[in-house]
């Protein structure tokens, strides 16, 4: 089991959002790495990866720049 953590992706969900998307197919090669590689969570993209560094901190700093 591998937890997938993505902003948007670019789908017909997200098509009426006005925010940067990444592609559904970068999200299908990262799990699929992850999985063959044992891990147990893929961060697809930057602002994921930010998210949760900020997670093991203070909440302060996670809100921060909000």
């Amino acid at each position: 089991m591998v937890g997938v953590y993505a902003g948007y992706v670019d789908t017909d969900l997200a098509a009426d959002i006005d925010s940067p998307k990444i592609l559904a197919t970068d999200v299908a090669e990262k799990t699929m790495a992850a999985l063959l590689n044992d891990e147990s969570e893929v961060l697809v993209d930057d602002t994921t990866r930010q998210i949760r560094a900020a997670l093991s901190g203070d909440l302060e700093t996670l809100y921060a720049n909000r």
